[in-house]
Parts: C-alpha cells; structure tokens; sequence
C-alpha cells in the first residue's frame, strides 16, 4: 500500500457530498482504489452472550423470537455505523447497558417528558466462534478505553510485520478508520457511509469467513463493545436466544432539562421454544 495513493484515496473520501444518489458507491470506489485493504481480525469465542434491543411503543409483549432477531431488509430505511439501506445487520452489545445506552441518544429525539418507554432486551448466546473485522487506533495516547489498549497490542503486532512505506502507510490508514469508528455520527451520514463502506468491503476481503465488526459504543463512552454481524452468520445455528427482558421506563426531566429514564416495571422470562420460535412470558 503506497502512503500517497492512500492520502489519495482519502481526499476523495472527504470530499464526497454525502447527498449524492451516489454517495456510497463513490466510498467504495474510493477504499477499492486504496489496494492491499488492511483488516484486522479477532475472534469472538462461542459461548459469548450478546445484548440486543428492541423498542416498541404499546404495552404488548413480543411472542415471537422473530420480533427482535434480524429486522426484515425492507425496513432498514437509512445508514447506521455498519449498514446501508435494505442491509439487515444484526446489532448486538456486550452488556444490557451499552445495549441501552445505543439507543438512548433516539429515545431522547423521540419520546416526550412524562411518555412512558418500553423495549425488550434479548440475551443471545454465540453457539459458533465468529471472525470479527476490528478498527483500533496505532497510536497509544488515543488507547483511552478497555477495547483499544486490549486490541492496540494486536494492531502493533501487525504494523511490526510490515515495512518501510508500507508501515507508514497502514498506521495512517488505522488512524484514519479510527477517527471515523469514535465519532458520534448524529447528523453525519458521510461518517455512516465511511463506516459502512470500509464494513462491507472488509468483510468481503475476509473471504466468507468474517461477519462483522467489533467496535466500541460512541453513547457509551467507548467502554462497551457493540458487535454488527452480517445477515449470512446471524442465524439459528450460530445464535440462540437464551433470555429475554421486557423493561417498562418513565421518561422525565432532569435538572439539565435532558430526558432521564427511570425503570417501572422489568419482566424476565427463560421460556424460549427455539422450535417453534416463541417467547412466553408470565
């Protein structure tokens, strides 16, 4: 990878007017031209339970699995941090609270002072190890949280292995696609469609063996991880929901006048009928 074709490359990222019908397509034109894309890969072991939330507005219960697995394609109208539209990922966090936290940021744009919120939070258990595509920074004073300075150590393993130009290179790419991945992206697409571009391409360099992203939660303050895993590996087989929460919040005004959102009513059940795709609570 030669460092003046990729300050090239990223000139052109920058300058694309995230309005065009072709905006994303000019972001991919643009890693493409990079060549020799640099992708780092981690696996996230089976046995490794995920969080994932699902928000509805009556006061119903969801009965059917399907309700907060994958979201049908045709409904993913805009971009997010690794989809475009009509792309269904299935997003995940480490912990109930970054799981939270990811949507908090919409509640608030949302829902009134004195609404009342509901979601339902699903535990998933990975029943296979999968590949994931990770984004960290080369430079150690920008390690500020627990998943950066853990990882950091892989990415300065990798730029070891590397050469002259070729190292130089790499590091700005990985500081590049770092700046991009910790950016609150509220009222950013052109953010959203640099993410979501470099996402689907380096899944796709992974040669059908990586399904996603690991990266940290920008609401959460970067100290939870949020996992987006591709709509080939987030299935039945390698994903099984194990729990599932049905959380009641009143929203109210707090003394910064910001929404603060204090939990009513939490129902738990463990009565998952993976057969017949059901959830039945008491």
């Amino acid at each position: 990878m030669e460092l003046e074709n990729l300050e090239k490359s990223i000139a052109k990222l920058e300058s694309i007017d995230s309005s065009s019908e072709y905006a994303y397509e000019k972001a991919l034109l643009a890693f493409i031209s990079i060549k020799q894309l640099p992708v780092l890969i981690y696996t996230l072991p089976a046995g490794t339970f995920l969080f994932r939330t699902r928000t509805h507005n009556a006061e119903v219960f969801f009965n059917s699995i399907v309700d907060i697995n994958l979201p049908p394609s045709q409904l993913i109208k805009d971009f997010a941090r690794c989809n475009r539209p009509f792309q269904s990922v299935f997003y995940a966090s480490e912990n109930r609270p970054a799981s939270f936290m990811e949507l908090a940021e919409y509640w608030a744009e949302t829902k009134d002072f004195g609404q009342t919120l509901n979601i339902t939070i699903g535990r998933w258990e990975l029943l296979n190890p999968i590949d994931l595509i990770l984004v960290t920074s080369p430079n150690p004073e920008d390690r500020i949280s627990e998943f950066d300075k853990y990882h950091g150590t892989a990415l300065d393993g990798f730029l070891e292995e590397q050469q002259g130009e070729a190292r130089e290179a790499a590091t700005r790419f990985f500081s590049y696609m770092f700046s991009k991945y910790r950016k609150p992206a509220k009222d950013d697409l052109l953010t959203y469609i640099i993410t979501t571009a470099y996402s689907n391409l380096a899944i796709l360099h992974g040669n059908n063996n990586v399904h996603g992203i690991y990266y940290p939660s920008v609401p959460f303050g970067q100290q939870g991880v949020n996992i987006a895993i591709n709509q080939e590996f987030a299935t039945e087989i390698n994903l099984r929901l194990t729990h599932a929460v049905k959380n009641t919040f009143r929203i109210d005004e707090n003394e910064h006048g910001k929404h603060s959102f204090t939990e009513t009513n939490r129902i738990m059940t463990e009565k998952i009928d993976l057969e017949n795709k059901t959830i039945t609570w008491e």
